[in-house]
């Protein structure tokens, strides 16, 4: 049964006008001016970007207050620091199509002073294919003892004599300037190769992506396809490099290592994501992980790989900032193809340990800078029902919701759904589990009476859904009908009351 509520049956308060689909806006920045660069294979890269800017324009479904290049192909965030009061993320790009890049990926850039709002830069490091160089591999950034970013990266060859018995190297480059704008290959590469520094002459072909961590002084990284093969550095410049060991549980790829408090955090990109956690001790290198602390990092995978390229919330890098927060992006990914562009940044996630060692993500607070009009919906009751909520419609909006379960078999909201209410975007709680476009995200009821917790942010062909205050995340990549635009709030077999209702719209950040 559906049907419209009516004034009376809960309070609904109104503040600012809503929009039904969310416009440009005049916060975030275009692509960089047209210059030349010191080197020409950038300027090539950055000018074939701009060439595909236009034929973007017109997709209703890219989204608008997620972090994306204007066009092209955007993969694994690569690299991620907080320097001199800026938040600067490095990600994969493929600056000539809209496709994965086996040549001529690159690390492109962007800044932020508050983690709402992006500023594009030029494409940081670009593969030297006159040295043999294919693309620039997924890696991070850390700072040197003398307080100098420095990026390493894994050197890809395009042919097996380009490097040491043809196998990938992992290479470093240092910032030039305090804004990160360029960038120098340092001398010393490559820092690490088959069959030197303690790294084997066998050594797994797809060997790549180090994160380097610190830990009582001491600088280390580890490494995706390599048996969890851990490097130190020999000096404090973090030229020099050898192997000291190798630690448990490091699988998939872009391994993520960092400390939390007094415990330890390793994120991997597995199918799905996944993250544990435990200690870390520098003098025997080994990651012993706390029994029973770990699990699903987000459930965006679903139920089965559906392609290559369709991997979800993947491919993450952290940053600590000067509140000393840990912030965490990902890559989305799972969108269409042949559409000139792919791929955007998940919205960044301020991520922490409770006090049972249990990884909570939330929303950046910065976001809610992003807000517009508003709509409060309270006291809502739903009895074997589905009710659109008057005036909430928007394919650019963040919502939060707070259920209390009652006798209800099932419950939960209908996004984007069509005013015949044939199709939505479904997220519903079945008393066990919260269940999203096919995946099944363990969500147990909090609290006397049960209760459940939904943030959702939902930006064009993009939904991101924190439950419970970040005890589970789910993204999901979606393409509802064009024109349905409706919320409504449903329950099956019994009653189930929503205490609280805000949808706001969200602004976009992008000038194009």
């Amino acid at each position: 049964m559906r049907r419209i509520v009516r004034i009376g049956v809960c309070a609904v308060l109104f503040v600012s006008g809503l929009l039904l689909h969310a416009g440009a806006g005049e916060f975030g920045s275009a692509w960089p001016g047209k210059r030349e660069y010191d080197d020409p294979a950038v300027t090539d890269a950055m000018e074939a970007v701009r060439s595909a800017i236009a034929a973007c324009r017109e997709d209703p479904t890219r989204p608008v207050y997620h972090f994306r290049p204007p066009a092209r192909w955007m993969s694994d965030v690569c690299g991620a620091v907080f320097f001199r009061g800026d938040y600067h993320v490095f990600y994969q790009l493929n600056p000539y199509g809209d496709g994965w890049g086996s040549d001529g990926s690159s690390w492109a850039h962007a800044r932020s002073k508050d983690l709402a709002r992006w500023e594009h830069l030029p494409i940081a490091l670009h593969p030297m294919t006159g040295r043999g160089e294919r693309r620039c591999n997924s890696g991070s950034v850390a700072i040197n003892a003398q307080g100098t970013p420095m990026i390493f990266y894994t050197f890809v060859p395009k042919h097996a004599d380009a490097t040491r018995l043809g196998k990938r190297e992992q290479w470093a480059a240092v910032a030039l300037d305090d804004d990160l704008l360029a960038w120098r290959r340092v001398r010393e590469n490559p820092l690490l190769a088959a069959g030197t520094g303690g790294v084997p002459a066998d050594v797994d072909g797809g060997w790549s992506d180090p994160f380097v961590f610190q830990d009582a002084g001491r600088t280390f990284a580890t490494f995706k396809a390599c048996n969890g093969l851990v490097a130190e550095a020999q000096n404090p410049a973090l030229t020099e490099w050898k192997c000291v060991g190798r630690m448990d549980s490091v699988s998939g790829e872009c391994p993520n290592f960092f400390r939390l408090g007094d415990k330890w955090v390793l994120l991997r990109s597995t199918y799905p994501p996944t993250y544990r956690v435990g200690t870390f001790d520098p003098e025997r290198i080994a990651f012993v992980e706390r029994e029973g602390k770990g699990g699903t990092l987000d459930y965006a995978y679903g139920p089965k790989r559906l392609g290559p390229n369709h991997r979800g919330f993947y491919g993450t890098n952290v940053l600590f900032d000067d509140q000393g927060r840990c912030v965490l992006f990902g890559w989305v990914s799972g969108f269409k193809t042949g559409r000139g562009w792919n791929g955007c940044m998940s919205l960044p996630r301020i991520i922490r340990l409770d006090e049972d060692d249990n990884l909570l993500q939330t929303p950046a607070p910065e976001l809610q800078k992003l807000r517009g009009g508003r709509l409060k919906v309270q006291g809502m009751v739903v009895a074997s029902e589905s009710k659109v909520i008057p005036g909430a419609k928007g394919d650019a909006i963040e919502v939060t919701a707070e259920f209390e379960a009652g006798d209800a078999k099932a419950f939960g909201l209908k996004l984007r759904a069509s005013e015949d209410g044939r199709r939505a975007l479904v997220i519903r709680h079945d008393r066990e589990k919260l269940r999203v476009a096919g995946a099944a995200v363990p969500a147990p009821l909090d609290g006397d009476p049960p209760s459940l917790k939904l943030r959702v942010f939902l930006d064009k062909s993009v939904m991101e859904i924190f439950v419970n205050d970040g005890r589970a995340c789910v993204t999901q990549v979606v393409y509802p009908g064009p024109e349905d635009l409706r919320i409504e709030v449903f329950a099956e077999g019994g009653r189930a009351s929503l205490p609280s209702l805000d949808v706001w719209q969200m602004t976009s950040i992008w000038p194009e």
